[in-house]
């Protein structure tokens, strides 16, 4: 199981290799998130189609143990 971090948005991000979750607010405040593979890099995510904040995580989460990655990085979106 991954080790999840939370981090904020002035937090050094981790060197090693990790699946970064990117949560921000959307359109009435909801807090939605994107993940991507650190070893890849930062996508963007897809604006109005990113997942609640808590099946982000839970995705990202999946996604990592299916790629034998330890850690999953949760912070806020810079900006």
């Amino acid at each position: 199981m991954a080790t999840i971090i939370y981090l904020s948005p002035t937090d050094d991000i981790p060197a090693e290799r990790h699946v970064a979750v990117i949560v921000h607010r959307g359109f009435g405040g909801m807090e939605l998130g994107y993940f991507f593979d650190s070893a890849k890099g930062d996508t963007g995510g897809s604006a109005g189609f990113d997942w609640r904040m808590s099946e982000a995580i839970e995705r990202a989460t999946r996604f990592a143990k299916e790629q034998n990655i330890d850690k999953v990085v949760v912070r806020a979106a810079c900006g």
